[in-house]
């Protein structure tokens, strides 16, 4: 692998934002392609009517590592992260996104840039949608770093007719997501209540406008458990909210409806992950990142990317 070349990171999650400013910091060229509309994965935020605001994926944070306590001290200085609902947890400000957005500041993200296919060009790779249609200006990569979900990573491999073994073996469990805002009075006990019965409808509900930096606007998230969401996997969205809405008046009091959603996460939570910091071939320039690697946590997930920036730089010193 060239110490030269651009390196391309798949995937503007808080894995690929990690990996992106880390190699960034140690003067490599990157380019972030992620086929959403803005940076963030699941640390992401939706936008609803009347400027309503909704964290729909990750909802906090942890911070045990030290080189994430240091990060977050640092966001948390900045405005960036706030603490919020019980020791340890902690928010992007103004949404779970802002983390991310930061790592990425400055650098080269193209977002709604769905790579199908990875292409060897000599010692080189080129990237292209699933028909063909060359990407990032049909430019050659030293690298290629995935830090999507598994399953994702596994179909841009074997478009290349590459392996990284332990990729195959990442599970997640999926996640519908409520998103609600109504004219009712705040949650009983406090700003969250969560539900660990496997066999509930509701595992989490979060009073979203209570988070630092957001409107305080009656806005409630809440994730149905992994059991419920697969059994629906399939179902249309407006049918998925009419149910979680049913469901959560059983548990909470809710007042007028003023909007509700809903949104399918399949690949949610890691449930078996590969155990390792990273998985990285020498010599091709192709590695993966992101929670499957060391379970289901925002940290994890950012860990593991700096892991595969090192694993990078190493290879190429």
């Amino acid at each position: 692998m060239s110490r030269d070349g651009t390196i391309a990171i798949i995937g503007a999650g808080i894995a690929g934002a990690a990996a992106a400013r880390r190699l960034r910091e140690a003067g490599r060229e990157i380019v972030v392609l992620d086929k959403g509309r803005a940076p963030g994965g699941r640390m992401a935020t939706r936008r609803g009517p009347d400027g309503l605001r909704f964290d729909h994926g990750a909802q906090y944070f942890t911070a045990r590592d030290p080189r994430f306590i240091a990060r977050v001290e640092d966001w948390t200085t900045r405005g960036v992260a706030a603490p919020w609902g019980g020791p340890d947890r902690h928010v992007g400000t103004p949404g779970m996104a802002a983390p991310v957005r930061d790592l990425l500041d400055g650098l080269d993200v193209q977002c709604g840039r769905a790579v199908g296919r990875l292409a060897r060009d000599g010692r080189a790779w080129r990237l292209a949608e699933a028909d063909g249609t060359a990407l990032a200006d049909g430019a050659a990569f030293s690298a290629v770093l995935l830090t999507c979900p598994s399953p994702q990573t596994l179909a841009l491999l074997e478009s290349a007719g590459q392996a990284l073994p332990g990729v195959a073996e990442v599970a997640y469990a999926p996640c519908w997501t409520l998103m609600l805002a109504h004219d009712g009075p705040p949650l009983p006990g406090g700003p969250v209540r969560e539900d660990r019965d496997s066999s509930a409808t509701i595992a989490w509900i979060a009073e979203n406008g209570g988070k630092p930096g957001r409107a305080g606007d009656g806005t409630i998230v809440a994730h149905a458990s992994p059991a419920w969401s697969r059994v629906h996997l399939e179902c249309a969205a407006d049918d998925v909210a009419e149910r979680l809405v049913g469901a959560l008046r059983n548990i909470v009091p809710l007042g007028g409806i003023r909007h509700c959603a809903a949104h399918r996460w399949r690949y949610a939570a890691v449930e078996r992950a590969v155990g390792e910091p990273c998985l990285f071939a020498p010599g091709t320039g192709l590695g993966f990142a992101g929670d499957g690697c060391l379970g289901p946590r925002v940290e994890f997930a950012y860990l593991s990317g700096l892991a595969l920036a090192e694993r990078v730089l190493a290879e190429a010193a």
